[in-house]
């Protein structure tokens, strides 16, 4: 996942050399469900990821593109791209090696599912608190 603007900082100076480390470490596959970095394909239903069949590609299929099914369903053709993601602690200060881990965009999400909800909450809430700032029907009477 790219670095947020506003944590930048807070990434060591050698953080292109960990991040390399990392993804030599992988051998540039997903750490946990072995899909190698900028497969195209799609993923099952149970999240087993299948690449693209021959005919898609000669069809001229690509990532981003939907197929439509037979059967009514569709499938998403998608570009795995792999980012390191800090696995126990989630400060980006936190960069042991045994904290990151070269991850496909399921398994990162999947991972930081909790930690998402946690920083959604805050900034709903920080919006919340701006917002009352600047309410009038919430101002008390002078």
């Amino acid at each position: 996942m790219p670095i947020r603007p506003e944590n930048r900082s807070r990434y060591p100076a050698n953080w292109p050399e960990i991040r390399e480390r990392i993804r030599a470490r992988s051998g540039n596959r997903c750490e946990w469900c072995g899909v190698p970095n900028g497969a195209v394909g799609y993923r099952q239903a149970d999240g087993v990821f299948v690449f693209m069949p021959r005919a898609l590609r000669e069809a001229g299929y690509k990532a981003g593109d939907t197929v439509a099914c037979n059967d009514g369903t569709s499938l998403k053709i998608i570009r795995i791209v792999l980012t390191v993601a800090h696995v126990h602690d989630h400060r980006p200060e936190a960069c042991d090696d045994d904290n990151l881990a070269h991850l496909c965009q399921r398994c990162h999400l999947r991972h930081d599912v909790d930690h998402h909800k946690q920083t959604a909450y805050a900034t709903r809430r920080a919006r919340l608190a701006v917002g009352d700032l600047f309410d009038t029907a919430s101002t008390p009477p002078q």
